[in-house]
């Protein structure tokens, strides 16, 4: 039997978190995307959802789970990408 796991498009935290399994702290995750020390295996820059600095911060989804499949995490077979959205 084969099923679709829909992911959203664009990752929240919550999402990461909660959806993906991601591990680490916010704290962390800002280090393996910007300190010079992960910039050999760094994770995906976010982007932020306005211009302000306390915007919510987002992931493309293709690049996360790039992310995982390169270093060994579970990563879902049959994905479809939910446009909706929603977490």
């Amino acid at each position: 039997m084969s099923y679709k796991v829909k992911l959203p498009l664009y990752l929240s935290w919550s999402a990461l978190k909660k959806q993906l399994g991601w591990p680490y702290s916010r704290t962390q995750t800002g280090r393996l995307m910007f300190d010079p020390a992960y910039v050999h295996n760094a994770f995906p820059a976010c982007r932020k959802l306005g211009p302000y600095r306390n915007s919510h911060p987002i992931w493309f989804t293709p690049e996360v789970l790039d992310y995982f499949k390169r270093h060994g995490l579970a990563v879902p077979e049959n994905i479809e990408f939910d446009g909706s959205g929603e977490d």
